[in-house]
C-alpha cells in the first residue's frame, strides 16, 4: 500500500509541476501571439530564446515559433520546430500512424491530436523548399526536400488531409521537376560543312624603295568541320572549329603597281564560341558567334624586286546567325566580320548532330 501511495503522489506532483510550469508560460505566450498579430516577427524569436526552458515545454509556444519562422520565409528552421512538435509531443501516435494500413486507419488515431495539421505544413513547406531550390543548391538537399514533400503529402492523405491542397502540392513538385529537367544542360557532337566568301588584305613591298602596296583578295570556299554544343530549353552553347579552302581573286588597290592574280589557293582554320536563343521557336535559332581566323594565301611575286609583308593572315570578330532545322539537319547562315579583313563575311551551310 505505501508503495502505492507513493508512486500516486510521485505522479500528482509531476503533474501539478506541469500545470505550473504551463501557468508560468502563459503571459510570454500571450505576448508571443500578440507579436504575431503585429506582425513584429523577430520579437517572437527574441521571446522564446529568452525563456526557451520554460515554453520548450508549451507547445502553443513552439507553434508560434513556428508561425513567425513560416512569416519570415526561413523555411528551414520552420521545417525543423514542426519536426520537433511531432517528435517531443506526438512521437507515438505518430508511430501509429506510419504503421497502420490506409485501408485499417481509424480517425481515433488523428482526431484528437494536431497532426494532420503539422503533417500538411511539413508538406508545404518541404515543397516551397524544393520549389526555390536553384543549381546552386546541393543536389543531395534538393532531393531530401523533394522526398520529406512527398513522404508528408501521403501522411498528409493517410489523415484525410484536403485532397485539393494536396493535389496542389503535387502540382508543383511536378512543375518544378518539369522546369528542373529543361534547365539542365545535354551534351552532342555534330558536324559542319559551310560555303564562304571572304575578303583578306595583303601588301606587297617594293625591297628597293619600302613602298607598300594594298592587294584585295577576294575568296570563295568551304568550311568543314564539327563542333560540341551544349543545350537545354532556352540556350545552346558550342564550341565549333572548321578547315577553310578557298580560291581567291587577288588584285592591288593602288594604281601605282599593277598585280593581278586569280586561282589563288587559300587555306586555313575558322574557330571559336558561340551560342542560340532556343526558347524563340523549336525550328528557328537565332544567336552569335565569336570566331577566330588564321589564313594563309598561295600568292605569286611579280616581276621585279618585291616582297609580300605576309602571306598569312590572323583575325577575330563577329558573327550573327542563325539555323532552321529541317528533319535531322539544321541550314545555318552567318553574317559578320573578321578583322582585319576589309569586307562582311558571309556563309551558307549544314549541320548535322550525332
Amino acid at each position: 500500500m505505501m508503495y502505492k501511495l507513493l508512486i500516486i503522489i510521485f505522479i500528482t506532483f509531476q503533474f501539478n509541476l506541469q500545470a505550473f510550469a504551463l501557468d508560468n508560460a502563459l503571459p510570454f505566450v500571450r505576448l508571443m501571439q500578440l507579436n504575431l498579430d503585429k506582425n513584429h516577427l523577430e520579437k517572437v524569436e527574441e521571446i522564446y530564446d529568452d525563456h526557451e526552458e520554460l515554453l520548450s515545454k508549451n507547445i502553443v509556444a513552439i507553434e508560434r515559433l513556428a508561425i513567425s519562422f513560416e512569416r519570415r520565409e526561413k523555411l528551414k528552421e520552420a521545417v525543423e520546430i514542426y519536426r520537433k512538435l511531432i517528435i517531443n509531443f506526438n512521437q507515438s501516435m505518430h508511430d501509429k500512424i506510419i504503421q497502420t494500413p490506409v485501408n485499417k486507419m481509424s480517425e481515433l488515431f488523428y482526431s484528437s491530436n494536431k497532426l494532420p495539421f503539422y503533417y500538411y505544413k511539413l508538406a508545404f513547406l518541404n515543397t516551397q523548399l524544393f520549389i526555390k531550390s536553384h543549381q546552386y543548391t546541393p543536389k543531395l538537399d534538393r532531393l531530401k526536400y523533394k522526398k520529406n514533400a512527398e513522404g508528408f503529402i501521403v501522411l498528409s492523405r493517410k489523415v484525410q488531409g484536403d485532397e485539393e491542397e494536396l493535389k496542389l502540392l503535387e502540382e508543383q513538385l511536378l512543375e518544378k521537376v518539369s522546369t528542373n529537367e529543361k534547365q539542365v544542360y545535354n551534351g552532342s557532337w555534330y558536324a559542319s560543312f559551310d560555303l564562304m566568301s571572304w575578303q583578306n588584305r595583303f601588301y606587297l613591298i617594293n625591297k628597293t624603295t619600302n613602298a607598300q602596296f594594298n592587294l584585295l583578295s577576294t575568296a570563295l570556299g568551304a568550311c568543314g568541320g564539327g563542333g560540341r554544343k551544349w543545350q537545354n530549353s532556352i540556350f545552346e552553347f558550342n564550341l565549333e572549329g572548321c578547315l577553310l579552302s578557298g580560291s581567291a581573286t587577288v588584285s592591288s588597290q593602288d594604281s601605282s603597281v599593277t598585280y593581278q592574280q586569280s586561282s589563288v589557293s587559300e587555306l586555313g582554320v575558322i574557330a571559336g564560341p558561340g551560342f542560340y536563343l532556343r526558347n524563340l521557336s523549336e525550328n528557328v535559332l537565332l544567336g552569335f558567334q565569336i570566331p577566330f581566323m588564321y589564313q594563309k594565301g598561295d600568292l605569286t611575286l611579280p616581276a621585279g624586286a618585291y616582297k609580300f609583308k605576309s602571306d598569312k593572315v590572323f583575325g577575330g570578330g563577329y558573327f550573327f546567325q542563325s539555323k532552321f532545322k529541317v528533319s535531322n539537319l539544321f541550314i545555318r547562315t552567318r553574317l559578320g566580320k573578321i578583322f582585319p579583313n576589309p569586307a562582311s563575311q558571309w556563309s551558307i551551310g549544314i549541320l548535322y548532330d550525332f
